[in-house]
């Protein structure tokens, strides 16, 4: 009997999808002029899509490699600064950062991995403090792409979209239509007192406390005759 085909079908050659499609998935970035259903937003929040999945493992990879070269290179030249006649140790400091830098980066990946979006702000936002005592462009590089990626949730949480023209578009219609509310409501007609039928008016009623009672009438005599 001819052997199995069964290897002979499988595509070995293939790359097996894990750890790729978790960590650069292949996916396109979700269309931004497609809304989100108001029922998805709160997990689509809590997730995160291609472009910042690729967006965040470049950021973290460059931190973790920066973690460990930075501190190198001030060790190798910075070993000991003076201050007047004390002396301070800088190489301590600096690996101890950098050991925060790199550890910090780890703890992203985990982020990444679960598809944490809330874990993976924060943990660039932290890595951005700790590199403004080291270069302080790129901590504020970082800092920013934290809040880009909270901006895009926050986006999709309210409007069901991450794009700016898609936001403003919805913006300007919810105002048009405010105002068309408005100026609705101040046309229609309300009833004034003027235009109502006038009510018959009632002869006035004695008043019991200061209209004084009649004297009763007397009678005239007859004249006698």
């Amino acid at each position: 009997m001819p052997p199995s085909s069964d290897h002979e079908d499988r595509d070995v050659s293939s790359p097996t999808p894990g750890i790729r499609e978790t960590f650069w998935p292949s996916a396109p970035p979700r269309n931004p002029e497609d809304l989100v259903p108001a029922t998805d937003r709160k997990a689509v929040m809590a997730s995160l899509d291609s472009l910042e999945v690729k967006l965040s493992v470049g950021a973290l990879l460059l931190a973790f490699v920066a973690g460990i070269a930075i501190p190198a290179v001030i060790a190798s030249e910075h070993r000991v600064t003076k201050h007047g006649k004390a002396a301070v140790t800088v190489a301590p400091d600096a690996w101890l950062l950098g050991g925060a830098i790199a550890l910090l980066a780890v703890l992203g990946f985990v982020a990444i991995w679960r598809r944490k979006k809330t874990m993976v702000v924060f943990d660039l936002v932290f890595i951005g403090f700790a590199f403004t005592l080291f270069v302080g462009l790129v901590g504020f590089v970082y800092i920013f792409l934290g809040g880009w990626l909270f901006l895009r949730a926050w986006r999709i949480g309210k409007y069901g979209t991450t794009s700016g023209k898609v936001v403003a578009r919805q913006s300007a219609e919810q105002r048009a239509a405010r105002k068309g509310g408005a100026k609705q409501g101040a046309k229609t007609p309300t009833v004034s007192k003027a235009s109502s039928p006038p009510a018959e008016r009632k002869p006035p009623t004695a008043s019991k406390r200061y209209t004084p009672k009649a004297a009763p009438k007397r009678k005239i005599p007859k004249p006698a005759k």
